[in-house]
């Protein structure tokens, strides 16, 4: 198996080491192109091919993911465009849709939304088929994805509401994360520590829902003993309308997906 990545940057390069990380793939059948070459020589350390040349990766790979920017995504289709016919094409540019690939190349075509977390194998993403796609195109993007994190396949008018969510939720979380590091800090531990007991929580909680299948409301009863010291930040949490306001960045995030979606 050849696979391809368009794009070396943050969300290619997590592709890369997630594949890597979860033994999805092996470093020798993965190629990325790029034409910042700094990006791709950060790359080659992980032992992939490496290529400035868009048309030489799409002749030499079977499945190709498209991971630049959305403002030269049509730039790159009509690069490659001559090559495209018998390829897989994995769409992970915010806003693209299946059928805006599909009519600038011969490809069949796969419409994903993973997040950056995809480098340590711990990914969130959802997929979309386009008008071509196979079963067998379904079964490989499932199980690429997969073996990264967790994946689910959606409708295409869902994946603006995908992007506020998972695909720009890492963000969130590192802003709690954050908040969570300085409150610590302000309360004497050190940075350091306060910074590893933030993010392991944050870990954990998640783990929590997903193993136990708990609901976050039980979750947040267990923890929250009647006259005790957790019921006292959640309801600061709730008098200033934290969980309003998440909501709204997440719809905000997904209202802008969709004016930019092509």
């Amino acid at each position: 198996m050849k696979i391809g990545i368009v794009g070396g940057g943050n969300l290619g390069s997590s592709l890369v080491r997630g594949f890597l990380e979860s033994n999805a793939l092996k470093a020798n059948e993965i190629t990325v192109s790029d034409s910042d070459v700094e990006k791709l020589r950060e790359l080659k350390k992980l032992g992939i091919q490496t290529t400035s040349d868009n048309k030489k990766l799409v002749k030499d790979c079977d499945t190709i993911f498209i991971a630049v920017k959305r403002d030269i995504v049509e730039s790159v289709l009509k690069e490659v465009e001559e090559f495209s016919k018998g390829r897989l094409f994995v769409s992970v540019a915010a806003g693209i849709s299946t059928k805006f690939i599909e009519a600038r190349t011969k490809a069949r075509v796969v419409r994903a939304m993973p997040n950056i977390c995809g480098a340590v194998a711990e990914m969130a993403s959802c997929f979309s088929l386009g008008g071509r796609a196979t079963s067998e195109d379904e079964k490989l993007v499932e199980r690429l994805l997969g073996h990264g994190g967790t994946t689910f396949k959606v409708d295409e008018k869902l994946m603006d509401a995908v992007t506020g969510l998972s695909g720009s939720g890492p963000a969130y979380f590192y802003l709690f994360i954050r908040a969570l590091q300085e409150a610590g800090a302000e309360l004497g531990l050190s940075s350091e520590v306060a910074l590893k007991l933030a993010a392991q929580t944050a870990k954990g909680a998640g783990e929590m829902v997903l193993r136990t299948g708990e609901s976050p409301d039980n979750l947040v009863k267990q923890v929250c003993t009647p006259k005790g010291t957790t019921i006292e930040g959640i309801k600061v949490l709730e008098n200033r309308k934290v969980a309003e306001a998440i909501k709204e960045a997440v719809k905000a995030a997904a209202k802008r997906a969709k004016e930019l979606s092509r």
